[in-house]
């Protein structure tokens, strides 16, 4: 009879494909994700289907006078009257111009600003990643099996990065999936917002994990603790004018996409209330939070004592 030595990391491989399974079953979290992404899929679809990722049915001042379609119109007749040739070619080139402004040039700003950063960044990415983020080390707390994972033959740290590591996978098949399908809803804008956002969803998604994971090593009911924070401090500290905003990851994952964007003509409505960081810092702060999340949350999870498992 042959026998096998122990091995750590054999140990710990099979805690993270164990874990990674138990994340697979579906609960209540999980489901309300869903449906906000099916609720937030119909929105997207309503107004791609309505031809609403534009400018050419505004009309200024709004709700009054001809709209920028009709404008549009307007200077096409225009053409079409009987100009002398540079002053035909003058009236072409300004129709095209508008057009191109009007009818396609708005649709990515359009969509990038309701759905992305207003809808997206500050309300489904936070609420998303507590879906999975919080059930790694809440689950095993409230279903009472904590105890048989730290009788295991492996140090607390990598119990506490394991789990990381476990559910890390399904926040970004969440976040990242969930984008997608939002952005490929949204038509040629949205497509063009999944290519130039989507290392924002994915580095946001980093922090937001490890943020959350730490609150579930310290709050035994760490999923309402994580919901009061994405529902206060990221949808409302996020948005308010001043430094307080910088306390929100939201606040960073923005601005990684607004310096992404920049060259398309995409920034804050009002850059100096909003005063973003540069995208180079606002990785940095990210990265900085991921890190600091997992480390202070192995330190935390390896010195409390969890007298409420069985």
């Amino acid at each position: 009879m042959t026998m096998v030595n122990p091995s750590p990391w054999r140990a710990w491989c099979f805690l993270v494909w164990l874990s990674f399974q138990r994340q697979a079953r579906a609960h209540m979290m999980i489901w309300i994700a869903l449906g906000l992404l099916a609720l937030s899929l119909l929105i997207v679809f309503i107004n791609t289907q309505g031809e609403r990722w534009s400018m050419a049915r505004w009309s200024f001042p709004r709700g009054k006078g001809v709209t920028y379609a009709q404008h549009v119109d307007h200077v096409a007749f225009a053409g079409s009257l009987p100009f002398p040739d540079p002053a035909a070619a003058v009236s072409a080139m300004a129709h095209a111009g508008y057009y191109a402004a009007i009818h396609q040039g708005t649709g990515f700003f359009l969509f990038s600003n309701l759905i992305v950063f207003s809808l997206f960044t500050t309300f489904l990415l936070p609420l998303w990643t507590t879906s999975f983020a919080t059930e790694g080390l809440g689950r095993e707390r409230e279903a009472q099996n904590l105890l048989w994972v730290l009788t295991r033959p492996i140090p607390r740290p990598a119990i506490f990065m394991a789990k990381y590591v476990a559910l890390l996978p399904w926040c970004l098949a969440m976040n990242l999936g969930g984008f997608a399908f939002l952005c490929l809803a949204g038509g040629s804008p949205g497509r063009l917002a999944l290519e130039i956002y989507w290392p924002g969803v994915f580095w946001g998604t980093l922090a937001f994990s490890a943020l959350f994971h730490l609150m579930a090593a310290c709050a035994r009911r760490a999923a309402i603790v994580a919901l009061l924070y994405a529902f206060f401090l990221e949808t409302i500290l996020g948005n308010m004018p001043g430094q307080f905003k910088r306390l929100s990851l939201s606040f960073y994952t923005r601005c990684l996409m607004f310096d992404r964007a920049h060259e398309w003509g995409v920034h804050p409505e009002r850059p100096v209330w909003y005063d973003p960081v540069s995208g180079t810092t606002a990785w940095l702060v990210l990265a900085a939070v991921t890190i600091a999340c997992l480390v202070i949350g192995a330190v935390l999870f390896t010195r409390n004592e969890y007298l409420d498992v069985n």
